[in-house]
C-alpha cells in the first residue's frame, strides 16, 4: 500500500473508527494494523470486545488515534445510535458553593465596600435599580437598607480604631500633622498620624479625625481638640511633633501650650494680664501639654512664591511687562473655564485643554504658564484669537519662558515635599540646592536678574527656624543620601559628637531600667582619658559617615543610626497629606448628602482613608 492510499485509509478510519468497532464487536475477527510499517501487525478481537485494537492504537498511535467519549456511537448514516451521557455532578455541592459565595453576609459586606470606597450617597441603597441590580447579581439576595448600612459604618469604624491602636502600640516615633476645614456653614478640624516602618523603611499614613468645631477656631479650643485627639490613640508619649501650616491659629496653640522650646517667635513680647483671669483658667488648660511644632515647609515655599515672588515682580523694573502677561494668561484661563466653545476652539488647534489655575496653590499656576508657553508662538496667537484676549508680545513671551525656566528648581521642590514618601532629612538639602540653582540661573537670567536675590533672602527669612533645628539635623544626617555632606567642614566633628551622643541616650533608654544591679563602677562613672565612652557606637557611627551607600537599605548594616533614623524621620516636612483627606470630604458632605451626622461623616471618611491599612471583612455575622 502506497503512501497516499495509506493516509487516505487512515482518514477514512478516523471518522468511522465507532462504526468499524461496532462491526467487530459483532464477530471474531483478526485485523491487520497497516500504521505498522514496515512490519504489518495481526490483532485479534473477540465478540464484544476490542480493546486489543483500542489498545494497540492508543499506545503505538497516539498522536493519530482519535478518541471519542465513551458511549457516543454514530450508526452508518452518522445518526445518534446512543446519546451522550451528561456529566454527573453533586448538584447539591455545587449549590451550596454558589450560596457560600452569595451568601447574604457576603452580599452585605461587598455593597458596604462599595459605598465607603466609592463614597457613594446613602440614597443609592434605596434606589429600584440598584436593588434589582444586587439581587440579579447575588441569585435572590437582598441589598442592605440604609439603617443596615449606618449600623455597619458604626461596627467598622470600631473594629478600625482598635486595629489602628493595636499598629500604633507597636511603633516607637509618630508624628500628626492638622489643619482647618470648612464647608456648608461647618468647621471640621483633621488630624493625620504617619510613621516609618521598621523593617521596609515606608512611610505609613492614617487618619485620626476629622471632628467638628463649633464656635470660632481659639487657639485654646484647637488645643484641646489635638490634645484630645492624641489621648484617643495613645500617642501622646511618642509624638515628634504635629505638622501644621503656618496660620496665626496654629502658631499661637503651640506658642502657648507647647512643651518644647525650639519655637523662636519674632514677635514674643512681654504681656501684663491680671492674676485672677489667669487662675480661672489654669485649671482648665492644667492638662494642655502639646508637643514641638513643624511648621509645613511645602506651605513656606508656597508662601514665598505666592506672596514673596509676586509682590517682588509686582514692584520691580519689569513689573508693567509681568503684569501685563499674566493679565492676558488669566483672561485666556477665565475664558477656558467659562466658555464651551472657546474650549473647542483651543482643542482644535492644538489637542490640548487649558485649565484655570488654583489662586492658592502656587505650582498649579507655574503648570498653566508651562503649559501655554509650550505652545509654537504661531499657535499661542491663534488660542488668544479665539479668546477674544488681546495677543501676547514677542517680549512678554520671552519673559514667561525665563519665568518657567528661573523658577523650576522652586517648583521641583514643592513638589517634592508634597510627597507621601518624603522624610525631614530631605529638607535643609533641598533648600539647600534651591538656593545654589537660582544662584546659577541669576547668571544668565536678562527679565529676573533683580528678583532673584529677593527671593534668595525670603528663603533664608522662612526657613531660618528649620536651620536652626537639632531635630532637622539631626534627620538629615542619618539619612544616608546625605549623611554629613550637606555641612561645612567645621560643623561636621560637631554633628559627629552629637550623632553619638543621641545614639548613646537612645541605647540606654531602650535597655534596661537602672536598677541595683546597674550600678556603674568608678571606671564607668568617669569619662576621662582613653578607653572611656561607648566605643561600638562611636565606631558604628564613624563607619556609617565614612560610607557612600545612597540606599535606605545600607541602614541594615546600622542598627544605632536605624534607631536614629527612625525617630527623626518619622516628622513629615508638610501637611499635605491632611490636606487630601479633606480633599475626600468634598465628595462626602454635599448638599445631597449632608444629612449625615457629625459622627458618622467622620467615620465614613476614616474608614475611606484607612481601607489600605485596615480591613473591613466580616462585619455583618453569618
Amino acid at each position: 500500500m502506497d503512501a497516499g492510499t495509506l493516509a487516505t485509509s487512515f482518514h477514512v478510519w478516523q471518522y468511522r473508527q465507532h462504526f468499524i468497532f461496532k462491526e467487530l464487536r459483532e464477530k471474531n475477527m483478526t485485523v491487520q494494523c497497516v500504521l505498522c510499517k514496515p512490519k504489518i501487525r495481526m490483532l485479534s478481537t473477540s465478540k464484544n470486545s476490542t480493546s486489543n485494537l483500542k489498545k494497540h492504537l492508543e499506545r503505538k498511535h497516539a498522536t493519530m488515534y482519535l478518541k471519542l467519549p465513551k458511549g457516543q456511537m454514530d450508526g452508518p448514516n452518522g445518526s445518534p445510535t446512543e446519546s451522550p451521557k451528561e456529566p454527573r455532578y453533586k448538584k447539591s455541592k455545587l449549590e451550596n458553593l454558589i450560596n457560600q459565595m452569595t451568601s447574604q453576609p457576603k452580599v452585605n459586606t461587598l455593597v458596604f465596600n462599595f459605598m465607603v470606597e466609592n463614597v457613594q450617597s446613602l440614597s443609592v441603597l434605596e434606589q429600584p435599580a440598584f436593588r434589582k441590580l444586587i439581587e440579579g447579581l447575588s441569585g435572590g439576595k437582598m441589598s442592605m437598607t440604609r439603617n443596615t448600612f449606618i449600623n455597619g459604618i458604626m461596627i467598622a469604624y470600631s473594629k478600625m480604631k482598635e486595629e489602628l491602636k493595636e499598629q500604633l502600640d507597636s511603633v516607637q516615633s509618630v508624628c500628626t500633622t492638622a489643619d482647618i476645614w470648612s464647608a456648608h456653614n461647618r468647621s471640621y478640624i483633621g488630624m493625620t498620624c504617619h510613621w516609618i516602618e521598621k523593617n521596609e523603611l515606608e512611610r505609613k499614613s492614617a487618619a485620626l479625625a476629622c471632628a467638628r468645631i463649633r464656635g470660632s477656631h481659639t487657639f485654646d479650643t484647637i488645643a484641646a481638640k489635638i490634645h484630645e485627639i492624641h489621648l484617643a490613640y495613645n500617642i501622646e508619649n511618642k509624638l515628634q511633633a504635629t505638622v501644621t501650616d503656618n496660620g496665626s491659629n496654629f502658631v499661637k496653640v503651640f506658642k502657648e501650650f507647647s512643651k518644647g522650646d525650639n519655637e523662636n517667635y519674632e514677635d514674643d513680647i512681654v504681656e501684663f494680664q491680671d492674676v485672677g483671669t489667669i487662675l480661672d483658667g489654669a485649671d482648665e488648660a492644667m492638662h494642655l501639654f502639646l508637643l514641638p511644632h513643624q511648621r509645613c515647609a511645602s506651605h513656606a515655599l508656597n508662601l514665598i512664591a505666592s506672596h514673596d515672588l509676586a509682590q517682588v515682580l509686582s514692584q520691580g523694573e519689569n513689573a508693567q511687562v509681568y503684569c501685563s502677561a499674566m493679565a492676558k494668561c488669566f483672561a485666556i484661563w477665565n475664558s477656558a473655564h467659562q466658555s464651551p466653545l472657546a474650549i473647542s476652539a483651543v482643542e482644535d488647534i492644538e489637542k490640548m485643554k487649558l485649565t484655570a489655575p488654583c489662586v492658592s496653590r502656587w505650582i498649579s499656576e507655574y503648570s498653566a504658564v508651562e503649559k501655554m508657553v509650550s505652545l509654537p508662538e504661531t499657535k499661542l496667537m491663534d488660542v488668544c484669537d479665539s479668546f477674544g484676549v488681546p495677543r501676547l508680545l514677542s517680549y512678554e513671551i520671552a519673559f514667561l519662558k525665563e519665568y518657567i525656566n528661573v523658577f523650576k528648581p522652586l517648583a521641583f521642590a514643592l513638589e517634592l515635599f508634597q510627597g507621601e514618601q518624603c522624610f525631614l532629612g530631605l529638607v535643609i538639602p533641598t533648600v539647600l540646592t534651591l538656593k545654589k540653582k537660582l544662584c546659577e540661573k541669576k547668571t544668565l537670567a536678562l527679565y529676573l536678574f533683580d528678583v532673584i536675590n529677593p527671593v534668595l533672602e525670603a528663603i533664608d527669612s522662612r526657613f531660618k527656624q528649620l536651620f536652626a533645628s537639632l531635630e532637622a539635623k539631626m534627620a538629615t544626617a542619618t539619612t544616608p543620601q546625605f549623611r554629613l555632606w550637606w555641612l561645612p567642614e567645621a560643623e561636621r566633628e560637631d554633628m559627629h559628637l552629637m550623632l553619638v551622643a543621641e545614639a548613646t541616650r537612645l541605647e540606654t533608654t531602650d535597655g534596661a531600667p537602672i536598677g541595683s544591679d546597674n550600678v556603674q563602677s568608678e571606671d564607668e562613672f568617669f569619662s576621662f582619658g582613653p578607653g572611656t565612652g561607648n566605643s561600638d557606637t562611636e565606631e558604628e557611627v564613624r563607619r556609617y559617615l565614612e560610607g557612600t551607600s545612597k540606599n535606605l537599605s545600607c541602614l541594615k548594616y546600622f542598627q544605632r543610626v536605624r534607631k536614629l533614623f527612625l525617630k527623626f524621620n518619622a516628622i513629615l516636612p508638610s501637611s499635605a497629606l491632611v490636606e487630601r483627606l479633606f480633599s475626600h470630604n468634598g465628595n462626602i458632605l454635599t448638599p445631597k448628602r449632608n444629612g449625615l451626622t457629625d459622627d458618622q461623616f467622620e467615620q465614613v471618611l476614616l474608614l475611606r482613608y484607612n481601607s489600605k491599612i485596615c480591613t473591613l471583612d466580616k462585619l455583618f455575622p453569618e
